[in-house]
């Protein structure tokens, strides 16, 4: 499929009119440009997210590829120059306009793809606060490094102890989309996060020591667990893995678009007036579905 026909900005008002009318899902990648490192661009969450989107979009005829969300919450990178900071609440609110500019063309489905791993909590607020706004559409999102598919294809490749930023995942990644931006002259381990059982990070969720437990929900700033802003150790990285990575990630998202398009749009019903042992009765004779 050519690029000029998945790329949302690249279509005319009547084209977008028959991608709404056809039920498309709107695939939007939302990321940051923050430091990676004396090794890699600045654009590394923006460009590897929109690489899966691109890649999920061209599997399927079912989607179409928003222009990014390029900018996130970034306060705890500033300490490296290159970092763009923008608040939290004007990120939620930017991707809920989005959301409802899409809504008001006509598309019900839309799936947010982030890469960036402070943009979580944001990215969830967007979902939900877009989701109340149109109970008409379907609203969802996951970080593409969370994905379970990349998960189980990286984690048996992975050589280092824990993939966290501009480590060995993201070079790999970078390496296989662009490898004359990855200066790996300059890539360097950098373990100097300070790990215990609840304060650790991985991208894929891969628990770096046997005593690892669920990590709290913690965001110190950057600077205090690392010297050069990598956490991890990109000089394990190769393209080939990060081939892996990614493809693994886009057929999981192409997937994800067919499951959207499945799931039935439902109105929220009101119970306020409803019968009690009414809606019991329903509830028990519901199945698994």
């Amino acid at each position: 499929m050519a690029e000029r026909q998945i790329c949302y900005e690249r279509l005319t008002w009547p084209q977008i009119r028959e991608a709404a009318q056809a039920d498309k899902v709107v695939v939007i990648p939302f990321a940051s440009i923050e430091q990676h490192g004396p090794h890699l661009p600045v654009d590394v969450d923006l460009r590897l997210a929109s690489e899966v989107c691109r890649r999920a979009v061209e599997r399927s005829e079912h989607a179409l590829l928003m222009t990014p969300m390029a900018f996130g919450f970034e306060p705890h990178h500033m300490a490296w120059p290159g970092t763009i900071d923008v608040d939290w609440d004007v990120l939620i609110r930017y991707g809920v306009c989005v959301v409802s500019s899409l809504v008001r063309h006509g598309f019900k489905r839309v799936l947010i793809i982030n890469g960036h791993g402070s943009n979580r909590p944001i990215l969830e607020m967007i979902v939900r606060l877009a989701q109340v706004k149109h109970p008409e559409a379907l609203i969802a999102g996951q970080s593409w490094f969370a994905l379970g598919a990349v998960a189980e294809a990286f984690g048996p490749l992975q050589a280092s102890d824990h993939t966290s930023h501009a480590c060995e995942l993201e070079t790999a990644a970078y390496l296989a989309v662009d490898p004359d931006l990855v200066d790996m002259s300059q890539a360097v381990p950098d373990y100097s996060f300070r790990r215990s059982p609840h304060f650790w990070a991985d991208l894929t969720g891969k628990k770096p020591d046997a005593d690892s437990t669920v990590p709290l929900v913690a965001m110190e700033y950057f600077a205090t667990g690392s010297y050069t802003g990598v956490r991890g150790d990109p000089t394990k990285a190769t393209a080939e893995n990060g081939e892996v990575a990614l493809e693994a990630a886009a057929s999981e998202v192409a997937q994800i678009v067919d499951e959207m398009r499945a799931r039935e749009i439902l109105s929220p019903p009101d119970y306020h007036d409803a019968d009690v042992e009414d809606l019991k009765r329903r509830a028990a004779a519901a199945k698994p579905r």
